[in-house]
């Protein structure tokens, strides 16, 4: 077998790419229809979702009888890169659009939508149970009986993977008791992560997600804390690397790690963060047996230090901390009912109001520094982890020198990747990549 190397960024491998028909498992090679594949993830999305465009001159639509429900067997890897690193995932289409024919009439183009597997068993499972212990404790349960699916693909005598894992990060420090009222898996799973309290007053921004290598349950905040193991490295956006590159083509790795595009969708709203209760927010917490109510302020400027940021020195907020702020701007409502499970006096009703504003502002402090980059594609990176990203100090249209490059200090740095789009065709691989700052470094005036 010939040794692989690696000639140009975001090379790619594809060694199965697989449409297996649901009445008879017989499996078409997708690879001499595929224009472009495209798979989404987002640290906010339950499941993976994609879409698969195809030119057709073999009229697979009617032979196959495409009628959604068919699975769909990606296994796909960067050049170089071990099946460990690939993105080996089974889907189930579930649409078919934008079928037009070409001019001459001779293929036709069009687009097959495909998600998770654990999308259709969300769908048909609501639960009308109650759950006790803790979050992680429940999410696992609810994960491997409602979710999981025990099902094997055998496509050319092999298996295909279907089952995937769950990973728990990020201890929960209190106990809930519920009962589901016919609500879905995932819509139970989102119910507690908004209940979740951590250890260690840390940042209560629990998440449910999926990548390309498994769901994740946890604290976007342990994320943070462990994020030197959890980055995908150093990526710089120059204009004269970006230059040389597209002049010359691969030469190192170097330009594996060039962004090619970058877009700043977001820098800061203080009028948004003030109305929706980022910077300051208040808790009512009314007993309406026992005739009582609690006010619960909260203030991010004063607890702002506690967290873990992404900044590795000093950081700052995106916010002036001395600025006047009043927690009236935004208030909530929470009816708390003491001993309403036995066993739980406290339950998560009484709860919340350490939870509340904890939740609400590290939550929006995802929203205030939000970029776009567009990099050469690696099988290996998923929503979930870390990038350190240099852009350059120079003016823009300014001349820069690889050999004089300066970094920006106040937005070069450490960002949390929040969603990727994984576009795939025959020769390339290209991720989009969603991108946000949660703080600026203290040397900077604000």
């Amino acid at each position: 077998m010939a040794e692989e190397i690696l000639r140009q960024p975001g090379q790619i491998e594809i060694d199965d790419l697989l449409l297996v028909s649901f009445k008879t498992g017989t499996a078409i090679n997708l690879i001499d229809y595929l224009v472009e594949l495209v798979i989404y993830e987002s640290i906010f999305t339950p499941f993976l979702s994609g879409e698969i465009l195809l030119s057709d001159s073999r009229n697979l639509i009617k032979d196959q009888e495409l009628l959604g429900d068919e699975f769909l067997y990606v296994n796909v890897r960067t050049t170089t890169f071990s099946s460990d690193k690939a993105i080996s995932k089974v889907f189930k289409i579930y649409s078919l659009d934008n079928k037009n024919y070409v001019k001459d009439g001779s293929s036709m183009i069009y687009k097959l939508g495909f998600s998770s597997v654990e999308t259709f068993q969300d769908l048909i499972n609501p639960i009308y149970k109650s759950f006790n212990g803790t979050p992680n404790d429940i999410v696992q349960r609810i994960y491997t009986e409602y979710l999981q699916t025990d099902r094997n693909l055998e496509i050319a005598g092999k298996q295909a993977p279907i089952k995937n894992s769950l990973t728990i990060f990020g201890k929960s420090a209190n106990s809930i008791k519920f009962v589901s009222p016919g609500w879905s898996p995932v819509k139970c799973i989102n119910w507690i992560a908004s209940k979740s309290l951590p250890e260690n007053n840390k940042a209560a921004n629990f998440l449910f997600w999926e990548t390309t290598k498994g769901f994740y349950f946890g604290s976007i905040g342990d994320i943070i804390e462990k994020q030197d193991d959890l980055s995908i490295g150093t990526y710089n956006y120059s204009l004269t690397l970006l230059k040389t590159m597209d002049e010359q083509g691969i030469r190192d790795h170097t330009y594996m790690s060039v962004i090619r595009s970058l877009i700043v969708e977001k820098s800061f709203d203080q009028i948004k963060n003030l109305m929706e209760g980022y910077t300051t927010n208040r808790l009512v917490n009314i007993d309406v047996l026992g005739k009582n109510f609690e006010n619960v302020d909260y203030d991010h400027g004063s607890k702002f230090d506690v967290y873990n940021h992404l900044e590795t020195g000093k950081a700052i907020p995106m916010f002036d901390q001395t600025t006047v702020r009043n927690p009236l701007t935004y208030t909530d409502i929470n009816f708390v009912h003491k001993n309403l499970h036995t066993g739980y006096a406290e339950n998560f009703d009484y709860k919340l109001k350490d939870i509340f504003g904890n939740r609400r502002s590290n939550m929006l402090e995802l929203e205030n520094f939000q970029m776009k980059i567009t990099i050469p594609g690696r099988t290996d990176i998923e929503v979930g982890r870390t990038i350190n990203i240099q852009l350059p100090k120079d003016k823009p249209g300014s001349e820069i020198k690889a050999i004089e490059y300066k970094s920006d200090e106040m937005y070069s740095g450490n960002y949390l990747i929040t969603g990727l789009s994984h576009k795939i065709n025959l020769r390339t691989h290209f991720i989009t990549m969603n991108v946000t700052k949660d703080s600026l470094p203290g040397s900077q005036q604000q």
